[in-house]
């Protein structure tokens, strides 16, 4: 399914995401989004946490400020 929706960028460049689209993609408040750009395109996607050194997304915990799986934790208290 193709969505189109036509917003204006206000004068702090800002673009408001229709409450619709956020409800499908289950976006809320404080979700962070990636931003890619590709040739003339703006992808936006929902960022999924993941592990800083292997990328991994189960088993995170929070290390030092940074997103770390169980594993990597576990090999950085072993060296």
């Amino acid at each position: 399914m193709v969505y189109t929706s036509y917003k204006k960028i206000d004068d702090v460049g800002r673009v408001v995401l229709p409450k619709d689209v956020r409800e499908k993609l289950g976006l809320r408040i404080n979700d962070m989004l990636k931003i890619d750009v590709e040739n003339d395109r703006i992808i936006l996607t929902k960022a999924v946490d993941s592990c800083v050194f292997c990328g991994k997304s189960d088993k995170l915990k929070e290390y030092m400020g940074k997103t770390v799986c169980e594993s990597c934790i576990n090999k950085l208290n072993n060296t």
